[in-house]
């Protein structure tokens, strides 16, 4: 069972569209936390299953993000699907420059490396070495940038995911006994998310989205 997580989650992979100028979402987020980390409570049908860790370094133009994902799902105790996923983004404004990730998906190791030059970046992965326009950007979901782009990267494999995205509107979420004004939008095609971002700081609030297996699987902010 394989599921699309995060850049990556199980699968996640991945964005775009032309929004209306009011509801464009910023981009590059800087988080929302102090210290520059976002962590999430991953869930499945409501129950904890894991983790997602982002860690965020903001240098001037250039960002450093450093992903770290962890999903152990069982049933009645048994081990049934395990997901570890560490990753390392570099920005420059709004484009990739470089991204490394390791992944243990189910006891299957994968490799990806992806690095810009010049108009492209270069894919090196378990979907085989590929050249992709320069505005592609990782499905990691950190940076509201997603729902801007029209082609997403699989955090994993480095397939490329074509996407629609929909404005869904403001909604008020609480998060930690706090009132978060954000903006929702759905993500369709080939890879599907509900996503919440701060209307603020654009920081990533809330994942939501339908499993393979019929399960809801949820993000939920902790700090």
């Amino acid at each position: 069972m394989r599921w699309a997580i995060g850049v990556v989650l199980a699968g996640l992979a991945f964005a775009g569209a032309h929004l209306a100028g009011a509801h464009k979402a910023m981009a590059v987020a800087t988080g929302g936390a102090g210290d520059g980390q976002l962590s999430f409570t991953v869930t499945r049908n409501g129950a904890p299953i894991g983790s997602q860790i982002y860690r965020i370094d903001r240098q001037g133009r250039h960002v450093v993000v450093d992903i770290h994902t962890d999903i152990d799902f069982r049933l009645l105790w048994i081990p049934v699907y395990r997901f570890r996923h560490e990753s390392r983004e570099i920005w420059d404004g709004d484009r990739l420059v470089r991204m490394v990730s390791n992944t243990d998906d189910n006891g299957n190791p994968v490799t990806l490396d992806v690095r810009a030059e010049g108009r492209v970046l270069k894919v090196g992965g378990e979907a085989g070495p590929a050249e992709v326009d320069s505005s592609a950007v990782p499905a990691s979901l950190w940076n509201s940038v997603v729902v801007e782009r029209q082609r997403l990267l699989d955090t994993v494999t480095g397939t490329v995911l074509a996407t629609k995205v929909a404005f869904l509107g403001d909604e008020v979420l609480t998060v930690a006994g706090k009132s978060i004004q954000t903006r929702r939008y759905r993500l369709s095609g080939d890879y599907s998310r509900d996503l919440w971002y701060d209307s603020g700081d654009g920081s990533l609030v809330r994942v939501l989205f339908e499993a393979r297996d019929g399960s809801e699987v949820e993000y939920v902010l902790d700090n």
